[in-house]
């Protein structure tokens, strides 16, 4: 937003200040007399809410401070602004310390706060398109289901207006956690978020319709039936969708999980069938690292960031 516009008229708006001059330009004196004429209820608390909203918010967001985040034009963001794009165009914004992302039509971003070490959006619905190069772990982005943190690199986040969440990857590493419950996706991985579960199971964008539609059946109801359907279904290459599932089981369920993700990769001695089962740390860790996707220790470092 330029300031100057606020004061003189000057420098170019931005489509909310535009926005609110449009609705309050309705209520404007013409400067002729007209005889008094009924004005309905409805319209009249229409027209004070709209008073409201542009009094209380917009003083609020002037005094909110600049970040570094730009919006096409070169104009700077402050923290607790809202994008939201219409129905036929998509916005870009861009930190030269954080990345760029691009918002698609029809979605709405608020940049909830930025700082050294956090740059944090809120995705209320839509879908945007995010490259990366901050250091992991420093760009969040929250949904109505999950928060998405950025560990390195391209991806695409959708929300739909029920508050389901898509995301897909397309290089590094992205990971979604709500109530310590994670999903690690990596590239060419997708994976779904819904509100009343939090994150769901991770899955390679190539892998079997039968194993993709076993996930969204256990992933919704837990069924056990949906879990036997996805381990019969994975190939050595959904032994992440495995490991995923290994930590969301217990009992036979683990243990049945264990034997196929057993069978698609070399387990290291410390990953033994017992420690897997009580849920042992160092085992669950070395299994994930037979997966060849990159040694636990480089995310979990990132950890105490979330």
């Amino acid at each position: 937003m330029n300031d100057e516009y606020l004061w003189n008229r000057t420098g170019e708006p931005d489509a909310e200040t535009v926005r609110l001059e449009q609705l309050l330009g309705q209520l404007k004196y013409s400067g002729a007399m007209r005889p008094p004429r009924k004005i309905s209820s409805y319209w009249r608390l229409a027209a004070a809410a709209i008073l409201v909203v542009g009094l209380a918010t917009v003083p609020l967001l002037w005094r909110a401070p600049l970040t570094r985040w730009q919006l096409q034009g070169g104009r700077r963001m402050r923290a607790g602004q809202t994008i939201e794009t219409g129905s036929s165009y998509r916005v870009t914004i861009r930190s030269d310390q954080t990345g760029e992302v691009t918002i698609d039509p029809g979605s709405r971003l608020r940049l909830v706060a930025a700082s050294d070490r956090e740059q944090r959006f809120d995705l209320q619905r839509g879908t945007i398109h995010a490259f990366i190069w901050a250091p992991p772990g420093r760009f969040v982005v929250d949904t109505p289901s999950s928060k998405t943190i950025d560990l390195g690199c391209r991806y695409t986040l959708r929300v739909s207006k029920d508050g389901n969440g898509l995301l897909t990857v397309e290089l590094g590493w992205v990971a979604f956690e709500r109530n310590q419950v994670e999903s690690f996706i990596p590239a060419g991985a997708a994976c779904v978020t819904r509100p009343e579960k939090g994150p769901g199971i991770p899955y390679f964008s190539d892998a079997p319709g039968a194993l993709t539609n076993a996930l969204a059946r256990f992933d919704t109801s837990a069924d056990g039936g949906a879990l036997d359907a996805a381990i019969a279904s994975a190939r050595q290459r959904d032994a992440l969708t495995l490991w995923h599932l290994m930590v969301r089981t217990h009992g036979d369920e683990r243990a049945r999980v264990f034997d196929r993700f057993a069978s698609l990769v070399s387990l290291p001695r410390e990953a033994t069938r017992e420690a897997v089962l009580r849920g042992d740390g160092k085992a669950i860790n070395a299994a994930w690292n037979a997966l060849d996707l990159g040694n636990t220790d480089w995310w979990r470092e990132w950890k105490h960031q979330w």
